[in-house]
């Protein structure tokens, strides 16, 4: 695990901090630039020093919205205390720092215990989960603390031939299938009381075109066996995870359409890019990429990873106008929420279209796209009103809610008013 090692000063890798025109440096680059100095083992320096501890109550209150927003506070409380930054701040937002990191910690462990209970039963009938997304966090320690990711479920993929027999087994154990099974799905989803969800996947990408990216059996052909106390199970090669975060991010949650990369996208991208045990075969990463025809979306992903200073990636072959465009139409929108908001407006007619195609080429019938009209204006006032991306409440749990308000209540006496 990637700990303990040498710091060295970043000097002038932080004197191109973006602020706004108050002269603050952005929500977004505060956050990027604490992760990034964790994230290569830099010591903070001055200016980043100096906005952190510079910043009134309400300007924080922003800065954890945006971070609990884009899925990063517990990896934001963490690298702050790592790098000794939270002496300065103030004790209210020290403590809800340590409130935050210390109820991801155990929230984790929780997960890790679902995790093992389910490999285990999987095991019995002969099967061994490729483990998806955070579900791989629980195991490889690429973090320097377990509670830098956050999960919301546990995904996991089977060969699509022992599905049937993952789902029996998840039932005997008492989940239930939230929908039943169906050959245009490409994964189920199961849930047992008090416990997260646990996704079983036999792809990782629904439509034909974004399975041309990685299909399920390349993941698990070229994964790795891993153990989780004493339960087998399998770990994807880096490259294989870089394209199903980046193909997940951009392309299956239509990232790429809206101009957004979320932090926590970016941070985990770069931390698989700099700790990775083996190393990033790229050539089959822009291989996947091409031949399915997203080139442009992996080279805007991989060029942003630099915004915020997270880490270089390196791109081959010529980088047009339009993935330059796109590049900084991510980086506009990262700073700013009334970019955001025209972005989805905008974005949703990319999707629209996107959709329409797809269908058009499946043989679609042309009512879909009357239904889609009507989808449409209701979605237009929608993404009109709704909040800027990375304000919203991070999903928790009710356990991990209640253990942060008790943590909070016995907080509470030595805070300030």
């Amino acid at each position: 695990m990637p700990q303990n090692h040498r710091t060295q000063t970043c000097g002038a890798r932080t004197t191109g901090l973006r602020r706004g025109g108050t002269g603050r440096l952005s929500t977004f680059d505060l956050i990027a630039r604490v992760l990034a100095a964790r994230l290569q083992q830099l010591e903070p320096s001055d200016d980043l020093r100096a906005a952190l501890t510079g910043r009134s109550r309400t300007h924080w209150q922003d800065v954890l919205a945006r971070a609990r927003g884009e899925f990063v506070l517990p990896a934001f409380a963490a690298a702050i205390m790592d790098l000794n930054l939270h002496r300065a701040l103030e004790p209210q937002v020290r403590g809800f720092l340590a409130i935050a990191q210390a109820a991801n910690v155990q929230r984790n462990a929780r997960l890790g215990e679902q995790l093992t209970a389910v490999a285990n039963r999987l095991n019995r009938v002969g099967i061994e989960p490729v483990l998806l997304k955070g579900a791989i966090r629980l195991v490889d320690g690429l973090y320097p603390d377990p509670g830098w990711r956050t999960l919301q479920d546990l995904d996991v993929l089977v060969p699509e031939a022992e599905l049937a027999s993952a789902i029996d087994a998840l039932e005997s154990a008492g989940y239930v299938a939230v929908r039943p099974p169906d050959d245009s799905r490409k994964d189920v989803k199961l849930r047992r009381q008090g416990l997260a969800d646990v996704e079983i996947h036999r792809e990782l990408f629904g439509p034909a075109r974004q399975q041309r990216l990685l299909t399920g059996a390349e993941v698990i052909g070229g994964s790795r066996r891993a153990a989780v106390d004493g339960a087998a199970v399998r770990v994807p090669s880096s490259a294989h995870q870089l394209v199903h975060l980046i193909g997940h991010s951009q392309i299956g949650h239509r990232g790429h359409a809206y101009g957004r990369i979320a932090l926590r996208d970016r941070l985990e991208a770069a931390a698989l890019v700099r700790w990775v045990p083996d190393s990033v075969d790229w050539p089959t990463i822009f291989t996947c990429f091409a031949a399915a025809g997203y080139r442009r979306p992996l080279l805007a992903f991989l060029l942003s990873l630099s915004d915020g200073g997270l880490c270089a990636a390196p791109v081959q072959g010529r980088i047009d106008a339009l993935t330059m465009l796109q590049k900084r139409r991510i980086a506009l929108q990262a700073r700013s929420p009334a970019m955001t908001r025209v972005s989805l407006y905008l974005g949703w007619y990319a999707v629209l279209l996107d959709m329409q195609t797809m269908e058009h080429e499946a043989g679609g019938p042309k009512m879909v796209q009357t239904l889609k009209r009507l989808v449409r204006d209701s979605s237009e006032r929608f993404f009109m009103a709704c909040p800027a991306p990375g304000s919203g409440p991070i999903w928790l749990g009710p356990a991990t809610c209640s253990l942060m308000a008790s943590q909070r209540a016995r907080l509470r006496p030595t805070m300030r008013p």
